[in-house]
């Protein structure tokens, strides 16, 4: 599967997803895959190891060893907006 397959897998799944960005290892909950400026793949997600947590922007292009775990979330990160506007065009989310 292709990481765009992958991050829409888990965010229907409601499954977390461990990536290297940056060089750092993450864990992710995933919520909306999309299109931000200049019509670069990116990922909105809800961080909780890595460098610190909260609300991450991923360009899709910049992500390494991405894995969808077993591991679930059963309810959106706080402040989640399924219509985020930095997405000009959203292809999924929770």
């Amino acid at each position: 599967m292709t990481d765009k397959q992958v991050i829409a897998h888990a965010i229907k799944e409601h499954r977390l997803l461990e990536l290297r960005y940056h060089d750092v290892e993450r864990v992710v909950l995933p919520h909306i895959l999309g299109y931000v400026k200049h019509n670069e793949l990116a990922l909105s997600g809800w961080q909780i190891e890595g460098t610190g947590s909260g609300w991450r922007l991923f360009h899709i292009a910049e992500i390494n060893a991405l894995r969808e775990t077993k591991e679930r979330f059963h309810h959106p990160a706080p402040g989640y907006n399924p219509r985020d506007p930095a997405f000009s065009r959203i292809l999924t989310h929770l």
